[in-house]
């Protein structure tokens, strides 16, 4: 029995060292989605052994299939540097394993307004735009996602509508990726009894513009100054208006300009020539 003993403390060893062996390369993300020119993400990687274990003592390499489009370097942070796709290959041995990479031109979101007053009774809505645009300054087919740390006092819909619930401020944010940008919204809590559009009828020549603001009035009969309507055209054919109460016409005909707070609602008529 005493000659078999170094027998086994061989096999025992021979399979420790086989076991500690690099079996394969784990990498997180899975995937890659940069958003901006020369922004960056660090892979996490690791080498693991048969039985699960990491192996700490590994350095593997890294490449990437178009450094044109996105970089990596020792350390495994991958840099946009045109939007298109890439393939970052890690290895480490004979062991390899590749992360595709998508970059989009990002550069900043445009917010409009980019601070608003909303004044009415709890539930008063309006729509705030987003767009995202790159480092040409053109507009990118991505849709920003919203989101209130506030919304106690406001709340936002994905599509940028903003809700009123409790008096105070909150600054709502807009994110693509890291890229973000903020709308502060003021909210008053106050009954508003009637609206009113000014000027209550307008003629414009197609492709010009006229500029419709409302005049809200309390219970008492006194006017409520700040106040942010939504807007609509009952007409968009004939003329278009934006959320900030700018109508275009579109094409000869009349349309009704609607200016609605929560269900108070006023109109304007805009004749387009």
């Amino acid at each position: 029995m005493r000659c078999l003993r170094p027998i086994f403390v061989l096999l025992a060893l021979t399979l420790a060292a086989c076991s500690s062996k690099p079996a394969s390369i784990e990498v997180s993300p899975k995937k890659v989605k940069i958003f901006g020119i020369d922004r960056g993400q660090r892979l996490t990687v690791r080498v693991i052994d048969r039985k699960g274990r990491a192996l700490e003592q590994s350095v593997p390499t890294f490449t990437s299939s178009k450094a044109d489009i996105a970089t990596v370097d020792s350390s495994g942070r991958v840099v946009a540097k045109a939007e298109g796709k890439a393939l970052v290959t890690i290895s480490f041995g004979k062991l390899s394993t590749q992360i595709p990479v998508e970059v989009t031109d990002v550069k900043l979101i445009d917010v409009s307004p980019p601070s608003i007053q909303l004044i009415g009774p709890a539930g008063t809505q309006f729509p705030i735009q987003a767009k995202a645009k790159n480092s040409k300054d053109k507009p990118v087919d991505i849709k920003p996602i919203w989101s209130s740390p506030k919304p106690e006092i406001a709340s936002i819909s994905s599509d940028g509508v903003v809700t009123s619930v409790a008096p105070g401020v909150v600054t709502l944010v807009a994110k693509v990726g890291d890229v973000e940008a903020a709308c502060e919204v003021r909210v008053t809590i106050r009954p508003v009894a009637r609206l009113e559009v000014h000027p209550a009828t307008a003629i414009v020549r197609k492709g010009d513009s006229q500029k419709f603001d409302v005049v809200g009035f309390g219970p008492d009969g006194k006017p409520i100054e700040g106040l942010n309507a939504v807007f609509q055209s009952s007409d968009s054919a004939v003329a278009t208006v934006d959320p900030q109460g700018n109508a275009t016409g579109v094409s000869s005909g009349t349309a009704t300009i609607r200016a609605s707070l929560g269900q108070v609602r006023g109109e304007a008529t805009l004749i387009v020539n």
